[in-house]
């Protein structure tokens, strides 16, 4: 099947085993961020904006990391949008898990995928692990797509009244030596889901990508993903599709979700960065499924917008639901946009 979140087991771990770099690089932005949070609250800034590279003095630092600590204050009210929901990839680590939180929450889900007997078994393992509520069972649907032979209107049929799109796709790490599966399904396929989601109108369309694509797509570790046949300059090429149809959108951006388990969310909280922000981390697939939720659930914290995520201990990363952490996606220096 196709899976976002099994690109390559080796690379996986190799992002892993290099994430050390990246997290001390983060704790180091994290450490800055606290300081600066710290000037704020000292001096009483009342405006601003993100922190840019540069020298700048203390009073300048704290007007500008305003918005940061009036986010850390202030709770996000939770919008509570319900929109049935298309999620393709569904059969997938992360697609199951996305498919869960979206029917535990309320919402109607279309689960999409190559074979729906297959998607079916899915969820009713999920019901009984206990992983999805055996009375939002009654909130799936099931459709087939397959993103490599279906046109933009056969997926755009299979939609139907579907308000939003969630594509959870990718090459699966068992297809490691199909040199073109990233071109087919990372770049080819997820753009057809981008012209069919235009074709039918959504309002909302959700892409799960990968850290490094984007502008750190040669930085490490997360560059490293890359020896997978191209996969995240096919991703970006997705990216760059969604971004230019016109539909209101949302990209995710997870670090490595190879070795986290579900119950790493306990010991380690979610935190948003802004795009081409990070190069290294970790989060495990749970925690990007309670974002996508959330994202579906309040559109409006992350419309045409893309954000990367990771997970880091209380120390670095303070326990908020997660429209919060949504709000109080980091800004991190030098990076505008």
């Amino acid at each position: 099947g196709i899976d976002n979140t099994r690109s390559s087991s080796f690379l996986r771990s190799a992002l892993h085993s290099s994430s050390a770099v990246g997290r001390s690089g983060v704790r180091l932005q994290r450490q800055q961020q606290q300081q600066q949070l710290q000037l704020t609250r000292s001096y009483g800034a009342t405006t601003g904006s993100a922190v840019s590279a540069g020298s700048v003095s203390m009073m300048e630092r704290a007007g500008r990391f305003k918005a940061r600590a009036a986010v850390n204050k202030f709770e996000v009210q939770d919008e509570g949008v319900k929109q049935k929901t298309f999620v393709v990839g569904a059969s997938g680590r992360l697609g199951q898990r996305i498919v869960a939180e979206l029917a535990n929450s309320g919402q109607e889900v279309v689960c999409a995928g190559r074979s729906v007997s297959k998607l079916q078994s899915i969820v009713s393992e999920m019901v009984s692990e206990g992983r999805l509520n055996r009375d939002s069972k009654d909130q799936i649907q099931f459709t087939t797509v397959d993103v490599e032979t279906d046109s933009p209107q056969s997926i755009k049929n299979a939609i139907g009244d579907c308000k939003a799109v969630v594509s959870a796709i990718g090459t699966a790490e068992s297809n490691i030596f199909d040199t073109t599966g990233p071109s087919r399904i990372d770049g080819d396929g997820a753009i057809r889901v981008v012209e069919a989601a235009k074709l039918a109108g959504v309002d909302h369309m959700v892409m799960i990508t990968a850290l490094g694509t984007g502008k750190k797509m040669f930085s490490l570790p997360a560059g490293l993903l890359n020896l997978f046949w191209g996969v995240l300059y096919h991703k970006k090429r997705a990216e760059d599709a969604l971004v230019s149809s016109g539909l209101p959108y949302t990209i995710i951006r997870p670090g490595g979700m190879e070795r986290p388990q579900d119950d790493f969310k306990y010991t380690h909280n979610l935190e948003c960065y802004s795009a081409d922000s990070l190069s290294g981390g970790v989060v495990s697939r749970r925690q990007v499924a309670e974002l996508v939720s959330a994202v579906v659930s309040n559109p409006s914290l992350s419309k045409d917008s893309c954000v990367e995520v990771i997970a880091q201990t209380p120390e670095f990363a303070p326990n908020r639901t997660m429209p919060d952490a949504l709000a109080a996606t980091i800004q991190v220096m030098g990076i505008q946009g």
